[in-house]
């Protein structure tokens, strides 16, 4: 993200410090000190995160976090609260408030820019489904259903199991949940079983090795049974060094060990909601694409969603002032492909093609069929630079395995052309940027096929 933050705090000096704390992560900052300043620039700049004092505005920050999750147009824009100080009550408070996150004290950069990342990362899922939601008209998001609703299935690991039943028994006092125990490599084996699939894993740091429970953290993300449960990590001791390497690893929170289990419950049920609302949301797009926008060859977008998809991508790139790019890929020598091999070949040759596209970019990202063997790419928040780092690694995914036709030992290798332009703020028309990738893939062709090129955008009259 490259988008706005917003401060709100009531010193100037505080607000200072957290300014010079962000000044390496490139955002724009803006500053505020009162509840009418808060808004005015809410509605001027649509930031991407807000930072406050828990005690903004006369200690209204948490009234103020209620309203703001409160309203639907700003329900997934990341609030960040700090100066809760030890008081229980009040970082309770916050959380049913809606806050994202609440901090004792005024965070240091590195858990801010951590905390920032992640935050912001998981805010990019649910406005992606809310820009596909309006591409097939279905309306806003549902408003999300924050509770506990339905009983949870959560995972404790813990390196010692008295340890890990006493914060079992504290949990299931004070919330509804089927809770399992285990040890780390435990967690992996019962994971692995496709009977279980607990919503959240709550992992609590050894001490003596807090190495492994990050280990343990970027085992649980990479794994496809658990890439999408809720992952909470309740250190030994204050928020330090490995709370911000666990963010950045995909941990959705960090609990210091002052969090009791009213706390954890709260937010683990929190954060177990909007899991559940995003996973509904996106069934309920996907079930739509499938029967008008997707090509039933692929399963990937079809054209006319890719187009409608990028005229709105545009919009907010302008309004964030985020770049993003496209790619347009063209499969090498198909005819011959079809002619040598027959069209049951080809069409083998493009339904794994389109799956390696979708195993090697992101969720947010797009990937569509727009002719018989041309794909389209649009990578959200991608300069030139990253656009290059991911059209190189797509052109070598593809060419590095022959495809292996179905039910038969038959190798067929391909190769792709790429041609790729970058909108560096959304100042563009879609139809421009279409024109120039394509003029990339041509340059592509030219150099021999199998490369990638660039084409300078076009900026819109």
């Amino acid at each position: 993200m490259n988008g706005p933050i917003l401060i709100a705090d009531d010193l100037v000096t505080e607000r200072i410090t957290l300014k010079a704390r962000l000044a390496g992560s490139h955002h724009r900052v803006s500053q505020v000190n009162n509840r009418a300043e808060l808004r005015a620039a809410i509605a001027r700049t649509q930031p991407d995160a807000i930072v406050m004092d828990v005690d903004f505005d006369g200690r209204s920050g948490v009234e103020i976090c209620r309203e703001l999750k409160s309203d639907r147009s700003l329900r997934n824009t990341p609030v960040l609260l700090y100066g809760a100080g030890s008081d229980r009550d009040a970082r309770i408070a916050a959380f049913k408030a809606g806050a994202d996150e609440c901090l004792t004290d005024l965070p240091g950069e590195r858990l801010l820019l951590a905390l920032l990342r992640n935050l912001m990362r998981k805010r990019a899922t649910p406005d992606e489904l809310a820009r596909r939601c309006a591409v097939l008209d279905t309306g806003e998001l549902a408003e999300a259903q924050i509770g506990f609703e339905t009983r949870m299935e959560i995972a404790i690991v813990a390196p010692e199991t008295t340890a890990a039943l006493c914060r079992k028994r504290a949990l299931e006092a004070v919330c509804p949940a089927a809770i399992r125990v285990f040890t780390g490599a435990h967690v992996l084996e019962a994971c692995a079983d496709p009977t279980y699939a607990p919503d959240a894993i709550m992992i609590a740091e050894d001490p003596a090795h807090p190495d492994a429970s990050l280990r343990l953290i970027s085992e649980l993300r990479a794994r496809h049974s658990t890439r999408g449960a809720v992952i909470m990590l309740h250190t030994a001791g204050l928020l330090g060094e490995s709370a911000d390497m666990a963010l950045d690893l995909g941990t959705d929170a960090v609990a210091p060990a002052a969090a009791d289990a009213h706390e954890l419950a709260l937010r683990l049920g929190t954060l177990v909601a909007r899991k559940r609302e995003t996973d509904r949301l996106r069934a309920q797009v996907e079930d739509q694409l499938d029967v008008a926008l997707r090509d039933p060859l692929t399963g990937l977008y079809n054209r006319r969603y890719a187009e409608s998809y990028l005229t709105r991508l545009i919009r907010d790139a302008r309004d964030r002032s985020m770049p993003f790019s496209v790619m347009i890929l063209d499969l090498d020598h198909f005819k011959t492909i079809n002619d040598q091999h027959g069209h049951l070949t080809g069409d083998d040759v493009l339904r794994t093609i389109a799956s390696r596209l979708t195993d090697n970019i992101r969720d947010i990202d797009l990937a569509a069929r727009i002719g018989g063997e041309e794909f389209l790419v649009v990578l959200q928040d991608a300069d030139r630079d990253r656009a290059e780092l991911v059209a190189e690694r797509l052109r070598g995914v593809i060419a590095r395995e022959p495809v292996v036709v179905t039910g038969t030992a038959t190798l067929v290798p391909v190769t792709t052309s790429i041609g790729v332009a970058t909108s560096q703020a959304g100042n563009d028309q879609a139809r421009d940027l279409m024109e120039a990738a394509d003029q990339a893939l041509y340059a592509s062709k030219s150099a021999g096929r199998n490369t990638v090129s660039f084409a300078q955008a076009r900026s819109a009259a």
